[in-house]
C-alpha cells in the first residue's frame, strides 16, 4: 500500500530536484548578479582559506618605492639612468631575465633617455618592457614615442583583464588582441622559461603568502640592489615596477576580504603572479557549469526529502536553512582542507527552488489528506488520535486491510420501549447526552468510535492507530462505560426517565478493517465474523443477568485484569462453544466475591462433584451476594439440575 502510493510521489520528486538543479545552475551561469554572487563566495575562500605555499623561486621584485622615488629630481616619469643602471646591475649579478612594468610613453632628459635606450638593446639577458596601445591609456603622440623608444621584440602587453562587475583583475591577458600585437606581460615571462603558451584568457591562480606576514614573492627596494648579495637575483625572473601607495593599484578577488597590498594589489604583483601560475604550470581554481549541476543536484535531492518528509513547510524551511549553513560551512573549512573550489550560490538556490517546487507539488495534496483525515476521522477517534493520524497518514489505510483488533459492542436495554413513551424532544435530549458521554469514554482509552445504531454503539480499538494493548484497552474502556452508563442510568431514573441498564460485549480477533462504500459516501469500518461475535456477546448478557461480558479471546490477551468465567456458551447459529467471562469490577474484588465465585465455580466445572456439593456454595454465594446476577444464574440452573458450565442459546 505504502509503496504504491508514494512511488509517484518520488518519480515526480526526483523530477523535481533535476528541474531545480538546472533551473540554479542556468540562472547562476547565466543572470550577471547570480554569477557575480558565486564569484565572491569563491573569493572569500581565495582570500581567506587557500591553504600557505612558500615564497616563489622564479620570481623577485626589485621594487621601486616611495624611498627609491625621493632620490630623484621628479616623481614621474622614473628617472631613465636609474632604471639603465639597475637593468646593468640585474644583469651583472646573474638575473636569467628582466620585466621592467613602467611604460615608457614620453621623454625626460634626452641624455638619460638615450642611455635607457642603448641598454634596452644592448642588454646580454631577455628584457621585456611594459606596452600598451589602448587610448585611454596614451594618446597619439605618446603612443609614436613609446614605439620609438622600445623596440618591437621587447614590447609585452601591459593591460589587465578585469571583471566588468567588479572591476577586480580576474584573468591574465593574453595580449595579441591584433595581428602584429605582443603577447601579455606575463606570457612574455613565460616564454623566457621556455613555457608554451596559448592567446586565451586564464583565471589567475593567486600564489597564497607563506604567512600573514610574508609576500609571495621576495621584493627588494630597486634602489638598494647594487649592494645586495648576487645570489638574490642569480637565476630569477627580476619584475621591476611601482610599489607606491596610490599609482598602479588593481582590485583583485582578495579584496572581498582583504584590504592590504594583496586586496588592491600593485601592478606588478598581479602580473608576478599571473607569470608564476604560467611558469609553474598552476591552474586557477574555477567552478565549472557541470559542478553546479552536479552539487546542485546533490542539494536540490536534500530539498526534496525534505518535501517529501510532509512535516510541513516551517520544518522545510528550518531544515533547508540547517542544510544551508552546513553546507557553506563545510564548503568554506572543505576548501582550506583540500576539498576544491565548489560552488555555493547556484546548489543553495537549488535547494530553496526544489523546497518551493515540492511544496507547490504535494504541499496543496497533502493539506487536502490532512483535511480529509480530520474530517472523516474527527468524529470516530479523540482529537490525540487525529493528529497522529494527520502527522502519519501512512497509518491510514483507504482500503480493508485484515487485522486483529478488539471490539465492543453496547447496548441500552429497553430502549425501544423508553423511545414509544417520550417525545422526540425529550428523547434526542437523552440519547445525545448519552451518546456524548459514551463516546468521551471511548476517546479516553484511545478506542475508535465506528457507528451508532440508534442507543448502540459500536468501537473499535488498534485501528486506524496501531496499539499493542488494545485488548486489555478493550476491557478497561467497557468498565469505564459500565461505570458511566450505571450512573447515567440512574440519574434518568430519578428524573422519571426509565432509562435501562447498558449491556456491553467485548471480543477480539481477525477483521477487515478499513473505508468502505461508494463512491458518494464511504465509511470506516470493520466486517467479518469477529464482529458479528463481538455483537452477539453483547447480546448474551440479557440471559446471564450481567452488564458486560468478554470472550476467550479477550481473556486471553488480558493476563493482568480478572475475570469472572460465565461458561461455555454456544452460541445461537454456532457449532463450537464459546468460553464467555465478566471482568472483575473493584467493588467485586473488594467485596470477596470474586474470590468466592471462583472457589464455587471451580466445583462446577470438576465432573466428580454432586449436585449438592456444587449446589451449596452457590447458595452461599446467594446469601451473601444477592445482587451478584451470575451466582443466581448458576443456582437456578443447578436447581433444574443442569449442573455444567456448558450454555446453548436458543436465541441470538
Amino acid at each position: 500500500m505504502a509503496t504504491t502510493k508514494n512511488r509517484p510521489q518520488w518519480l515526480s520528486g526526483l523530477a523535481v530536484a533535476v528541474a531545480a538543479a538546472v533551473l540554479a545552475s542556468g540562472l547562476t551561469w547565466g543572470l550577471a548578479f547570480l554569477n557575480s554572487l558565486e564569484k565572491v563566495a569563491a573569493d572569500i575562500r581565495l582570500a581567506a582559506f587557500q591553504p600557505p605555499q612558500p615564497q616563489s623561486e622564479s620570481i623577485v621584485l626589485a621594487a621601486i618605492t616611495e624611498e627609491t622615488l625621493t632620490s630623484f629630481p621628479y616623481r614621474s616619469p622614473v628617472d631613465r639612468a636609474f632604471i639603465a643602471a639597475l637593468l646593468e646591475t640585474l644583469q651583472a649579478k646573474g638575473a636569467k631575465a628582466v620585466g621592467l612594468d613602467i611604460l615608457f610613453d614620453q621623454p625626460t632628459e634626452p641624455e638619460k633617455d638615450a642611455q635607457l635606450a642603448q641598454t634596452l638593446r644592448s642588454m646580454r639577458i631577455p628584457v621585456f618592457v611594459s606596452y600598451t596601445v589602448t587610448p585611454s591609456v596614451v594618446n597619439e603622440d605618446q603612443l609614436a614615442y613609446l614605439n620609438t623608444f622600445v623596440p618591437e621584440p621587447l614590447r609585452a602587453s601591459a593591460n589587465f583583464a578585469t571583471d566588468p562587475f567588479d572591476g577586480a583583475v580576474r584573468w591574465i591577458f593574453p595580449g595579441e588582441t591584433e595581428p602584429g600585437m605582443p603577447v601579455s606581460f606575463a606570457r612574455k615571462a613565460a616564454e623566457v622559461f621556455g613555457v608554451q603558451t596559448q592567446p586565451q584568457p586564464l583565471a589567475i591562480a593567486w600564489r597564497p603568502r607563506p604567512d600573514p606576514d610574508t609576500l609571495p614573492f621576495r621584493v627588494f627596494p630597486a634602489h638598494a640592489a647594487a649592494v645586495l648579495p648576487a645570489d638574490w637575483f642569480a637565476g630569477k625572473l627580476v619584475l621591476v615596477g611601482a610599489v607606491v601607495s596610490i599609482t598602479d593599484r588593481h582590485r583583485t578577488p582578495l579584496a572581498v576580504v582583504r584590504d592590504d597590498d594583496d586586496g588592491n594589489m600593485p601592478g606588478i604583483l598581479v602580473q608576478a603572479h599571473s607569470a608564476d601560475q604560467l611558469i609553474t604550470g598552476r591552474a586557477a581554481p574555477e567552478i565549472s557549469f557541470a559542478s553546479m549541476l552536479g552539487v546542485g543536484l546533490l542539494l536540490s535531492l536534500i530539498g526534496m526529502a525534505l518535501g517529501l518528509a510532509k512535516r510541513g513547510i516551517l520544518f522545510s524551511l528550518v531544515s533547508g536553512l540547517v542544510v544551508v549553513v552546513v553546507f557553506w560551512v563545510g564548503g568554506l573549512w572543505g576548501y582550506a582542507h583540500g576539498l576544491g573550489l565548489i560552488p555555493l550560490v547556484a546548489p543553495t538556490l537549488a535547494l530553496a527552488l526544489s523546497l518551493w517546487m515540492m511544496d507547490a507539488l504535494i504541499g496543496r495534496a497533502e493539506r487536502r489528506q490532512r483535511q480529509f483525515v480530520q474530517g472523516a476521522f474527527s468524529r470516530y477517534v479523540s482529537p490525540a488520535v487525529v493528529s497522529q493520524l494527520v502527522e502519519n497518514p501512512d497509518a491510514l489505510r483507504i482500503t480493508g486491510t485484515r487485522q486483529e483488533a478488539s471490539f465492543i459492542f453496547t447496548d441500552i436495554a429497553g430502549f425501544t420501549t423508553l423511545s414509544e413513551g417520550l417525545s422526540s424532544e425529550a428523547l434526542a435530549e437523552v440519547l445525545n447526552s448519552y451518546l456524548d458521554g459514551a463516546c468521551a469514554v471511548v476517546f479516553s482509552h484511545g478506542g475508535t468510535v465506528d457507528k451508532f445504531i440508534g442507543d448502540a454503539v459500536m468501537a473499535i480499538f488498534n485501528a486506524p492507530i496501531a496499539q499493542a494493548d488494545h485488548a486489555e484497552r478493550a476491557v478497561r474502556c467497557a468498565l469505564a462505560l459500565d461505570a458511566y452508563a450505571e450512573d447515567f442510568r440512574k440519574a434518568k431514573n430519578a428524573q422519571g426517565v426509565p432509562l435501562g441498564v447498558t449491556r456491553i460485549g467485548v471480543h477480539s480477533g481477525l477483521a477487515t478493517i478499513g473505508n468502505f462504500g461508494s463512491n458518494a459516501r464511504m465509511d470506516f469500518t470493520a466486517l467479518g465474523d469477529t464482529v458479528n461475535t463481538a455483537a452477539r456477546t453483547e447480546g448474551v448478557n440479557k440471559y446471564f443477568g450481567t452488564r458486560v461480558c468478554c470472550t476467550q479471546e479477550i481473556v486471553d490477551r488480558c493476563p493482568g485484569l480478572a475475570f469472572l468465567p460465565i461458561g461455555d456458551v454456544v452460541l445461537k447459529g454456532k457449532q463450537n462453544a464459546v468460553t464467555l467471562y465478566s471482568p472483575v469490577s473493584d467493588a467485586q474484588q473488594a467485596s470477596g466475591y470474586a474470590k468466592d465465585y471462583g472457589a464455587a465455580y471451580a466445583l462446577l466445572t470438576n465432573d466428580k462433584a454432586s449436585q449438592q456439593e456444587i449446589q451449596h456454595p452457590f447458595s452461599e454465594l446467594l446469601l451473601h451476594y444477592p445482587e451478584e446476577p451470575l451466582a443466581r444464574f448458576h443456582a437456578d440452573r443447578i436447581a433444574q439440575g443442569l449442573v455444567s458450565t456448558r450454555i446453548v442459546m436458543e436465541d441470538k
